[in-house]
C-alpha cells in the first residue's frame, strides 16, 4: 500500500492541498470542489481508481484513508479579521480568555475547550513570525515543533488535546495578571493603548538660549491615564452594566469549609468589590481608564539652564522635565551672568565713543571710554539673567575687541605715520621708521630699507603736521 504524506499549505488562495506521493496524482481542495493535478506538468487529469469521499480517498482495490488533520482558523477562533493589528488581537484574546476562562465557566466542560483554543490562536497571532508562516503556510506549519510537540504545557480536556509552548493559564497571567486579582492592588487601574503601556514619568524638552533666558510656555505630548472614551469609566461595553457577584451573593467574601475548619476570605472572582462586569470595555479591559496621548503647556521659568529639570503633576501624576539648552554663538553663560562680545574701532577704542549691543530683553547702548584696549570688560549692572530661585538677576559683561584695519587709504597711511613720529612708547620699532636719539620715530629710508638716501624727496622731509596737511587737503 502506498504510504500517504499530509501537508496543509497556501497555494494561490485554495484552501488546502493533501499531497500523495510522487507516484500518485495530487489532490488539491477549494471548498467543496476537488481536483486532481499531475506532479510533471500539474494539469488537470482523472485518476479511474480514486475518488474523493470528504476529505479522504478511497481505492477500488482497497482502501487508502488520510487521518483528517484540522486546518484551524485561529483568526475565526479569536473572531477577528486576517488584517487585524495587534492590539485588536489581544483584545480579542482578552474577551475570549475572560469569557470562557476555567474559574469562570466551572460547570461548561467546553469553556476549557475554548480558553485553550484561544490561547494556542493568541499564541501564533500575538508574535509577528509565528503569525507570518501561519499566513503563509495554515495551522500545519506548527504541528511540529511550532505550537505543538511535547511541551509541558500541554493538557487534555473533554477529548480536546492541545499542545503549546507554554501553559494557557500562564499566558494569560502573564499578558493580564492574575485573574482572581484583576482588580487588586497589583495591577494597574488602566490599560495599556497604541501610546505606550503607562504615563510618562520624564519628559526632555529643547530650549533656544533666549527661551531659557527669558522663560516660555512649551507645548509637549505626554502620556496620561484618563477616563477611558468609549465606556466613560463604567468598565462595561456601553449599553451594559456590572451586575451583582454570584459567587459571593454580593457579599464580597467567600466560605470554604475543609471539614470541621471554615475558612473566609476574600472573594476571588471579584476580588471583594461585590460586582463583576459581565461584558466588559474592550477598549480599557474593563479598567475604566487608559493611556492616552495629550498635550500639556509647560511653564519653563526665565533663567533655566541646561539640564534642569522641573516637576509638575500631569493627569494626577507627578512628571518630570528635563530641560536642553541649545548653545548660542552670542551669549556665553557664567552662573547668573551673560558674556558677550563688542568689535570697535581703533578711534573709538583711542577717543571713545558709544556702540550699541544686543542684550538678553533689548538692545543696550554702551558708552566706551577713551583709551579702552582689547579686551577691557563693560560691566552691566542687573542686564544678565533672572535668577529663578530668587530675587534679582545677574550682570551682562561686554568684552571689548579692536578691529585693526587690513588695509588703508594714502590718507589714512599718512596719518598713521604722522602719529607714529610722535610715539615715544613704541616697543620696538615701526616699519619705515628709525628711532633717534631722543626716543622719537622718524622716517629714515635707509634703516627702512631704502635702496639709496638720495633719494629722499623734500616731502619725506616736512614735518609731520605738513605731511597731515599734505594727506588731507592735496
Amino acid at each position: 500500500m502506498t504510504s500517504l504524506r499530509n501537508f496543509y499549505i497556501k497555494l494561490n488562495g485554495l484552501s488546502s492541498a493533501l499531497l500523495l506521493s510522487r507516484k500518485l496524482p495530487c489532490l488539491i481542495t477549494a471548498g467543496n470542489k476537488y481536483t486532481y493535478y499531475s506532479w510533471s506538468s500539474m494539469t488537470a487529469v482523472h485518476h479511474p481508481l480514486l475518488q474523493p469521499v470528504g476529505r479522504c480517498l478511497k481505492s477500488r482495490h482497497s482502501s487508502l484513508h488520510t487521518s483528517s488533520v484540522h486546518c484551524k482558523n485561529y483568526y475565526e477562533i479569536l473572531g477577528i479579521s486576517r488584517n487585524a493589528s495587534q492590539k485588536e488581537v489581544k483584545k480579542a484574546y482578552y474577551q475570549m480568555a475572560k469569557k470562557y476562562h476555567p474559574d469562570v465557566n466551572k460547570n461548561d466542560p467546553g469553556a476549557e475547550k475554548k480558553f485553550a483554543e484561544a490561547t494556542e490562536a493568541y499564541e501564533v497571532l500575538g508574535d509577528e513570525d509565528k503569525r507570518q508562516q501561519y499566513d503563509s503556510f495554515g495551522s500545519s506549519a506548527f504541528n511540529n515543533g511550532g505550537a505543538g510537540g511535547s511541551s509541558p504545557g500541554g493538557f487534555r480536556s473533554s477529548g480536546f488535546q492541545y499542545q503549546a509552548s507554554v501553559d494557557p493559564e500562564e499566558l494569560f497571567r502573564k499578558i493580564f495578571g492574575d485573574f482572581r486579582s484583576q482588580f487588586g492592588q497589583n495591577e494597574p487601574d488602566f490599560a495599556e493603548s497604541d501610546f505606550g503601556y503607562k504615563a510618562s514619568e520624564e519628559v526632555t524638552i529643547q530650549l533656544t538660549f533666549k527661551q531659557a533666558a527669558r522663560g516660555v510656555e512649551k507645548d509637549i505630548k505626554v502620556n496620561v491615564v484618563g477616563t477611558c472614551p468609549k465606556c466613560q469609566g463604567s468598565r462595561c461595553m456601553p449599553g451594559t452594566k456590572a451586575v451583582r457577584c454570584q459567587y459571593c451573593n454580593g457579599t464580597g467574601v467567600e466560605t470554604i469549609s475543609t471539614g470541621p475548619f471554615v475558612m473566609r476570605q476574600t472573594c476571588r472572582y471579584c476580588a471583594g468589590t461585590r460586582m463583576v462586569l459581565p461584558h466588559p470595555c474592550d477598549e480599557c479591559m474593563g479598567k475604566g481608564q487608559t493611556v492616552q496621548r495629550k498635550v500639556v503647556t509647560v511653564q519653563v521659568p526665565a533663567g533655566i539652564s541646561d539640564g534642569q529639570t522641573l516637576r509638575m503633576s500631569v493627569g494626577g501624576k507627578e512628571m518630570f522635565i528635563l530641560v536642553k539648552v541649545k548653545p548660542n554663538a552670542y551669549f556665553r553663560r557664567q552662573g547668573d551672568d551673560v558674556h558677550t562680545d563688542a568689535t570697535i574701532s581703533m578711534s573709538q577704542a583711542v577717543l571713545g565713543g558709544a556702540t550699541r549691543i544686543q542684550g538678553i530683553y533689548e538692545d543696550i547702548t554702551v558708552q566706551i571710554p577713551a583709551g579702552s584696549s582689547s579686551h577691557t570688560t563693560i560691566t552691566l549692572p542687573g542686564k544678565g539673567l533672572k535668577r529663578p530661585s530668587s530675587y534679582g538677576q545677574g550682570d551682562h559683561i561686554l568684552h571689548l575687541r579692536i578691529r585693526t584695519p587690513s588695509s588703508l587709504t594714502e590718507k589714512q597711511k599718512a596719518l598713521f605715520q604722522a602719529l607714529a613720529e610722535l610715539e615715544t612708547d613704541t616697543p620696538g620699532s615701526i616699519a619705515g621708521f628709525a628711532r633717534t636719539g631722543d626716543g622719537k620715530e622718524t622716517s629714515d629710508p635707509l634703516h627702512a630699507g631704502a635702496p639709496n638716501a638720495s633719494e629722499q624727496t623734500a616731502e619725506q622731509q616736512q614735518s609731520w603736521l605738513q605731511k597731515i596737511k599734505k594727506a588731507i587737503l592735496g
